[in-house]
């Protein structure tokens, strides 16, 4: 039977309050979700990327929280069974407002300098051949973004610049699905566009690799 995807209940039980509460909803409601979109987008990564070694899924835990609830929570696809935060990784989640799915360097990538001198290399490319829907973000724990369609190239440049010499500066690119869209969607339709999403980031996720050499 299809599933319905993600819908109004999900999203709400991202204000659920009290660290126990919303963790229970998130481990009914959103984990189950994550791993079969992870089912689905492993298989497609390992085929187009010929992968070796291949891509594992690592679902958020937030174990470390006591206190505060997670604002959002997400699941992880890496080339590294142990973890994904020291590597280019894609990145899928939720906020209480939308769906992101990131090709996502965040703090703990070593090799942060070296990317964004590739990337500043081939920014004119970048902006010609990233779609104006795509959305930039320089923190994976800010639910704040920029739209390429809205980001000029100086700014561009400035996040990439950034990249090469602020050691805990991060760069996130890919997709935001708005709730009210994302509600819309079935399950079935919500990984065929992230697999679409997938082919357009490849590039990029390439470029990484290529630039630790």
């Amino acid at each position: 039977m299809p599933q319905d995807g993600f819908t109004a209940l999900d999203f709400n039980c991202m204000r659920l309050p009290g660290l126990d509460e919303r963790m229970s909803a998130i481990r009914e409601q959103i984990q189950p979700q994550f791993q079969r979109i992870a089912d689905q987008l492993i298989p497609f990564l390992n085929e187009k990327e010929q992968a070796d070694p291949p891509f594992c899924a690592h679902i958020a835990r937030h174990a470390r929280r006591t206190i505060h609830p997670p604002e959002s929570t997400w699941l992880a696809l890496a080339q590294d069974k142990r973890g994904y935060k020291k590597h280019p990784h894609f990145q899928f989640g939720i906020w209480p407002s939308h769906l992101f799915f990131w090709l996502a360097f965040i703090d703990d990538y070593p090799h942060k300098k070296e990317l964004g001198e590739a990337m500043l290399t081939d920014m004119p490319t970048l902006m010609q051949t990233f779609p104006s829907y795509f959305a930039w973000s320089s923190d994976h724990t800010s639910a704040d973004y920029a739209l390429q369609g809205e980001l000029t190239a100086n700014g561009l440049k400035q996040l990439l610049m950034r990249l090469t010499k602020v050691k805990k500066a991060e760069l996130l690119c890919g997709v935001v699905i708005p709730k009210q869209e994302a509600i819309t969607k079935s399950e079935e339709q919500l990984i065929a566009y992230l697999k679409e999403q997938i082919l357009k980031l490849l590039p990029l996720y390439e470029l990484a690799l290529r630039s630790t050499i």
